[in-house]
This record gives C-alpha cells, sequence and structure tokens, in this order.
C-alpha cells in the first residue's frame, strides 16, 4: 500500500476496533490538522491523547517514527511530549496494534525498533519486544494526566463566578 492516507486509515480503523473492544470510550478527529488522531477516556474519565501509526514489520523489526509525515514534505513535523499521551501502533502485515507512551519514543531518537521475535544471535541487552507493550492500560500507567490529577479523577467540574458588585 503506497498511498500514506489510506494506509493511516488502515490503522485508525485497526487502532478504534481494538480499542472499543477494551470497552475504552472513543472520540475522533475530523480532518488530519492535528497531531492527535483520537482522545480516548479511561473509566475515570480521564482524557488522553493518541497518535496513531501504521506501518509494516522488516525482517521481524517494527521501526516507529516519532514525526508525523505528510503527502507534501514541508508539513512534516516532530511530534513534542505535551502533544500526544500514547502512540499506537498497527503493524499492518502482522494485524496486531500495540501501544507506547510518548514518554518513550519522544526520548529516542527519530525512531525507535521493536522486535517481534528474538534476535537471531541472541541479544537482549536493550532490545524492545512488541509483545511487551499489548497491554494499552500498561502504556497509560507512567502518563500524569494532563486536565486532571488522581485526586481530581471522577469529581464533577464546578464553574464558579463572583458577582461584579459596582455603585
Amino acid at each position: 500500500m503506497n498511498n500514506p492516507n489510506k494506509k493511516g486509515t488502515l490503522g485508525e480503523i485497526a487502532v478504534y476496533k481494538e480499542l472499543l473492544k477494551l470497552g475504552v470510550d472513543v472520540f475522533v478527529e475530523l480532518g488530519d490538522d492535528s497531531k492527535v488522531d483520537l482522545v480516548v477516556l479511561d473509566e475515570n474519565y480521564v482524557c488522553y491523547k493518541i497518535q496513531i501509526k501504521a506501518t509494516y514489520s522488516k525482517n521481524e523489526i517494527v521501526e516507529v517514527y516519532s514525526t508525523k509525515s505528510c503527502l507534501n514534505p514541508k508539513y512534516n513535523s516532530m511530534y513534542r511530549i505535551e502533544q500526544i499521551d500514547v502512540f499506537a501502533i498497527y503493524v499492518i502485515d502482522k494485524d496486531i496494534v500495540f501501544y507506547i507512551s510518548a514518554k518513550e519514543i519522544l526520548n529516542n531518537a527519530k525512531s525507535s525498533k521493536f522486535r517481534l521475535m528474538p534476535s537471531k544471535n541472541g541479544q537482549q541487552l536493550n532490545v524492545r519486544y512488541v509483545k511487551d507493550y499489548l497491554d494499552f492500560k500498561k502504556a497509560l500507567r507512567d502518563l500524569t494526566p494532563h486536565t486532571q490529577t488522581v485526586h481530581t479523577a471522577g469529581d464533577e467540574k464546578v464553574q464558579t463566578t463572583t458577582p461584579n458588585i459596582s455603585g
């Protein structure tokens, strides 16, 4: 599949399906103007921003880039930690979705590699496996929600006003 828009749409559908099966409330961006593909709510109504990447594996390795790629290269850009909470990666040829905290992806260089199978030489040091990132909730565990603290999650928001008293 050479068209990046079709590849992206395929990834979005796969991730929506997986998150819906987990019982997560999913909200979709209309258009493709932001660096957030969808927003999800957890069971405490805490919001998380998700960026979806669809890719193919090569030699049992999945490479994830920390850039936004567009058909027109002048609109390509890097993601920043405040823009994204979690990257959801759809591996098209394996039909699997895995999840990585933005903190982990963005602390690396322009790309991160994840293995589908153990290396032939048995290397274990600094090797990351896709199987260790299949749990969506695990990707959320090290995040600090941007909109609420743990103590206010689930509380109702209250708008307060001060009456305008002028003589």
